[in-house]
């Protein structure tokens, strides 16, 4: 509970850095100081008195994360936040970073067509006692089965994202397709499915799901009706088998930022 006198406290994480006019980004800056000045900002934007989760959008390579995250405990002991996080991060950056102050939570990519943090990120967060929030629940969009159509123009994802590219969205929706023969079979969506086994991997993780519209919101809540047995998760994991999946997620530049995929 907040602290008398205090206003909610919110979830941010903030050093991404702006690039040019109609670029993305020109990096993430994560030097104490610039996250000290973001964090003030922050504060006076949403009007807050602290923040509960505050988390380097990215890991940034020219700073040590031990620096970082000694700001973000200087903060913490200030009073103006109230957990750290870390976001896309490696096992190394995690230890090292959880070795200054106690992480509690990891945001990181993690769905049937993404499933990288198994192998060694995942065990180390369970050892940790650091939760996972799972983004990119339904990979952008393509375990929903519906794609966005290809001659869509701005759309990232055809842009900037290999997965939607050429023969390789042709392998992926046939994924998708041995995916809704099973939702078929038990009165749900491919998205509703996606999202059930998500939330089937345990209850340290916490997928984050996006909906533009009310009937969007609505199949996602569906997920949460969906009775999964082991035998219909071995069949999930069967037809979408993350081996198969083709392509990155996301394009060579994006993939150079990401600490959890340059590190074990």
């Amino acid at each position: 509970m907040p602290a008398a006198g205090a206003s909610t406290g919110q979830r941010h994480a903030a050093e991404q850095v702006s690039g040019p006019p109609g670029g993305l980004w020109g990096g993430h800056d994560c030097r104490p100081q610039a996250v000290k000045n973001f964090l003030a900002y922050t504060l006076r934007r949403l009007g807050t008195d602290y923040i509960d989760l505050y988390r380097p959008a990215r890991v940034d390579p020219g700073v040590p994360i031990e620096d970082t995250i000694g700001a973000i405990a200087d903060m913490i002991r200030a009073g103006y936040v109230r957990h750290v996080g870390l976001s896309e991060a490696g096992v190394d950056t995690i230890r090292r970073a959880h070795a200054v102050h106690p992480i509690v939570d990891l945001q990181i990519e993690y769905s049937l067509m993404s499933r990288g943090i198994e192998a060694a990120i995942l065990p180390t967060t369970r050892q940790l006692g650091i939760s996972i929030t799972a983004y990119g629940v339904l990979s952008r969009g393509l375990l929903s089965g519906r794609p966005p159509a290809p001659d869509t123009k701005g759309d990232i994802r055809i842009v900037r994202m290999p997965r939607y590219k050429g023969g390789n969205l042709e392998k992926n929706l046939r994924l998708v397709e041995a995916l809704r023969q099973i939702g078929n079979e038990k009165g749900a969506s491919p998205a509703q499915l996606a999202t059930a086994w998500v939330l089937s991997r345990g209850a340290d993780i916490v997928p984050v799901m996006g909906a533009r519209r009310r009937e969007q919101l609505n199949e996602t809540l569906g997920a949460l009706e969906l009775k999964l047995d082991a035998a219909d998760l071995a069949r999930i994991d069967a037809a979408v088998p993350a081996s198969l999946t083709a392509g990155d997620r996301y394009d060579a530049p994006q993939m150079a930022h990401l600490d959890s995929e340059t590190h074990a």
